[in-house]
């Protein structure tokens, strides 16, 4: 079988090694399955159907079509969900002060709705 090797920083290395405990530890096995499996074309296929829609939406309100004039809080709620899924703890981490920065409120489910 091919190999690739990459570079990356020590916390990359970290994170890496910590995402991929449901493998066992095994990193490779980890990158695989999320740059090729199912979950990661699930999260990419629901973004493509929600991408179609936001554009559906926007050319009928370009013509003048009587539509809400925001997506709906579903459709919302659940690219943001996506969204999330897809970015590191490190990324989330940095998204998360730069709307703090903002003062902007990061949207969070209501508690009944949480897990744990």
């Amino acid at each position: 079988m091919p190999t690739i090797c990459i570079r990356v920083t020590e916390a990359q290395k970290v994170e890496l090694e910590e995402r991929s405990v449901r493998f066992d530890g095994n990193v490779s096995e980890y990158i695989k399955d999320s740059l090729f499996g199912d979950r990661n074309r699930e999260v990419l296929a629901r973004l493509d159907v929600l991408g179609e829609l936001v554009a559906s939406l926007s050319a009928l309100q370009t013509k003048g079509t009587s539509m809400q004039s925001e997506p709906s809080p579903t459709m919302l709620a659940e690219a943001l969900i996506l969204l999330r899924m897809s970015l590191s703890p490190e990324k989330l981490r940095a998204a998360r002060a730069e709307l703090d920065r903002l003062k902007i409120a990061s949207w969070e489910p209501p508690p009944e709705h949480r897990r744990g």
